[in-house]
């Protein structure tokens, strides 16, 4: 190992590199370099000459995956590239093709995404004629993904089931389970799950991968689930050799399965121990990190750490309350332009919010002003249509049993393969079992009408072409299946800007098939690539355009600034979790994941009305700002409506304007009020007489002398306590 590798750590981070062997969690809080630590103990393992091939490191994303080799090939070398360093999901699925006929799955098994399973259940649901208001799609995969997670197979979930609702839920999951077997397929969770049940039934399998790998290591601990952490153990039984990095403060993924008790009782599951906490920070501000560990501070399930930096103070932190979501979007884009005039960078920007829908308001205020943004999380790039048609071929090349690609690509371009012939395929199908070979046989028994044996003769033409040339780089098979299937015609239809648009997505699965060829891997390769990819994994280097992403979207980066939309109670936090004090927690612990990505700025945004399916309403400001030390923030100030009228705001709106942005005149208008965030009646709907009904968005004194700024609609007025209902103390 190179001097440099451990040269840059500090004393904690030392001591977790050269830990002698055994279990080890290293407690990492944001911004801390655990990254760098993981590097530098993979490197130092290698030192001590530890085989690359005996070390396996399980990571939670592919970028971070990508990160950590890179780093570890800057110490040692070509050595890294003999290492298994990958997702749980990937490496899953390395070891799933290898031990196929163990686990009693076919070798090149499809790996189905969201859309292909709601496919399955939705005709497993109409078939049992369920009513689908009870039995929505999204509620019965979260159902099935529990159960698998939990390791809880089909025949268990029936015994366990009591209530008519929950058998019924069994049943699908049966069905369910039952037709992916058919159709030679895993769903995302069944690769952690059949791989746990695999080393659990298997003696022999599990002694050889025990003894394999001497080493594993875990990033990202805190968001394991159950069957990951049977996973994790039983790979590290016979050494006890696990180094895990996680921190509980960042543990968000409960909701998909994700055990908190995996960090917290680390020490009961793995006897013997250690735990070294790394809280020294190298990303954030001190007044960031300070405002970042009061809120957390409010969370009882953790362990404590207070994270630290050497790092200059910093700007407090700025919380602007909006009018709306309108003026919420035009504050946040004034933001960036006047960063921009001080010479930053939209790249070096994030707005995150809580849920997706809240980007619609921002992204029309940025087209607006010409702004480049990114979502993330929106539509993602291999969920498009022309991706998923494509990749669909090239699915039913490797695995001509996988029904979901059948279906959805048998008639696209159009062949003349209705409903009616779909009938006598599925009929056939009950024979013949595959779809391919159940069309094949139709077609060749002159059932069909002239012009629908026609359209399977050229579609099954195509699959057998493809097949004939299986083991070409998948770039060059894309490139002949364009070609042969003419696909391009069934993009005419969607006019030219749309036809651009999918003409340039397939031309970037094309590269993509090609990096995948350049680095040695096939068919089976590029299609488990593009089944576990995500957005945040494709994000473009070098693109001065801002981004926009969910909270849980942005864990594992790291921006310059930072803005955090929406923070009202229901929102952010959500109003799930308002009965659920450990959803609140995990809702905390998601704003302090949002927070602890900044390095140098804060902006903190509110509206004191947000438009909504059922019209617009009124809310509380979260009460995470309100956990933030109010010497940590700069909030705006609010005018009256006459005084917005007479000057543009600080940011360019209407009606607020930052604390401390210069005196006003007493001839043009009252002198303004500070919009203190921690006041009780900030963000409440009231109730006026002559006005209706407003929210307040600035409150002066207490009791009976207070002073409230409302806003009633499209004007803000300043009214005496004593005229509102439903406000602060009785008011």
């Amino acid at each position: 190992m190179r001097v440099e590798a451990t040269l840059s750590l500090n004393d904690a981070q030392r001591r977790a590199v050269e830990h002698r062997g055994g279990a080890l969690l290293v407690v990492a809080g944001a911004g801390s370099g655990k990254t760098r630590v993981l590097a530098a103990r993979v490197a130092r393992l290698l030192a001590d000459g530890v085989r690359p091939e005996a070390v396996l490191a399980f990571t939670f994303t592919n970028r971070a995956a990508r990160e950590m080799r890179e780093r570890i090939e800057r110490s040692v070398g070509e050595a890294a590239r003999r290492l298994w360093v990958g997702t749980f999901h990937a490496t899953a699925v390395r070891i799933l093709r290898r031990e196929a006929a163990a686990a009693g799955i076919p070798p090149a098994f499809a790996i189905y995404d969201r859309e292909d399973q709601e496919g399955l259940l939705r005709e497993i649901v109409k078939r049992l004629e369920l009513p689908e208001a009870a039995f929505r799609l999204g509620p019965l995969i979260a159902r099935i993904a529990d159960s698998k997670n939990a390791l809880v197979t089909p025949d268990q979930a029936a015994r366990a089931a009591v209530s008519p609702y929950e058998k019924q839920v069994a049943e699908c999951y049966r069905l369910y389970q039952r037709q992916l077997r058919e159709n030679g397929a895993l769903d995302f969770d069944d690769l952690i799950a059949e791989l746990v049940r695999l080393l659990l039934g298997d003696p022999g399998v599990a002694k050889r991968y025990a003894a394999r790998f001497e080493h594993v290591l875990v990033d990202e601990y805190q968001d394991t689930n159950h069957a990951q952490f049977r996973l994790v153990e039983r790979l590290s039984r016979v050494h006890g050799n696990l180094f895990v990095v996680g921190d509980d403060d960042q543990s968000i993924y409960g909701w998909r399965g994700a055990d908190l008790a995996n960090v917290l009782e680390f020490e009961t599951a793995f006897p013997g121990a250690e735990v070294i906490r790394l809280e020294q920070n190298y990303r954030s501000t001190r007044l960031i990190l300070e405002a970042a560990n009061a809120v957390i501070a409010h969370n009882r399930g953790r362990r404590a750490k207070t994270l630290w930096s050497e790092r200059e103070e910093g700007p407090r932190l700025r919380f602007v309350l909006a009018a709306d979501e309108v003026d919420e979007a035009r504050r946040i884009t004034a933001f960036l332009d006047e960063r921009r005039r001080r010479g930053g960078r939209l790249d070096e920007c994030a707005v995150l919010y809580r849920t997706n829908a809240q980007s619609r308001a921002l992204e029309i205020e940025l087209r607006a002003r010409s702004t480049p943004y990114e979502i993330v999380g929106g539509v993602s790039f291999y969920q498009r249509r022309e991706v998923k048609d494509l990749l669909a071929y090239l699915r039913l090349v490797a695995n001509p049993r996988d029904g979901a690609a059948f279906w959805r690509v048998w008639n696209t371009p159009r062949r003349g393969l209705g409903p009616a012939v779909r009938g006598l395929v599925e009929a056939r199908m009950e024979r013949d079992g595959a779809p391919v070979e159940a069309l094949r046989a139709l077609e060749a028994g002159g059932t069909l009408t002239r012009v629908a044996r026609a359209g399977a003769g050229a579609f099954l033409e195509i699959l057998d072409d493809l097949g004939r040339h299986r083991d070409a780089p998948p770039d060059r098979l894309l490139l002949r299946l364009l070609e042969r299937s003419e696909y391009f015609k069934t993009l005419e239809s969607d006019g030219a800007a749309a036809d651009d648009d999918r003409r340039a997505n397939i031309e970037e699965l094309i590269a993509a098939g090609a990096r995948v060829a350049a680095a040695g891997g096939g068919l089976l390769e590029f299609l488990a690539e593009s089944s576990l990819t995500t957005d945040a994994d494709r994000l473009a280097e070098g693109a001065d355009r801002v981004l926009l992403l969910t909270a849980h979207n942005a864990k594992g980066l790291e921006f310059p600034a930072v803005v955090i939309a929406g923070l009202e109670e229901g929102l952010f936090p959500h109003a799930n979790a308002f009965e659920d004090p450990a959803r609140m927690e995990e809702e905390r612990r998601l704003f302090y994941v949002a927070l602890t990505r900044a390095a140098d700025e804060v902006l903190l945004t509110a509206a004191a009305y947000r438009r909504r399916f059922d019209g617009a309403r009124g809310g509380r400001v979260s009460r995470f700002v309100e956990e933030i030390p109010s010497t940590l923030l700069d909030a705006e100030e609010l005018v009256t409506a006459r005084a917005a009228e007479g000057e543009a705001a600080h940011w360019g709106g209407d009606g607020l304007r930052r604390a401390g942005s210069g005196a006003r005149s007493a001839s043009r208008a009252p002198a303004p009020t500070r919009a203190d965030p921690h006041h009780r009646a900030v963000g409440r709907e009231v109730f006026h007489e002559s006005f209706g009904r407003g929210v307040v968005v600035a409150a002066e004194g207490e009791g009976g002398a207070a002073k409230f700024t409302v806003r009633f609609g499209g004007s803000v007025r300043k009214v005496l306590g004593r005229f509102l209902t439903g406000g602060d103390d009785g008011h």
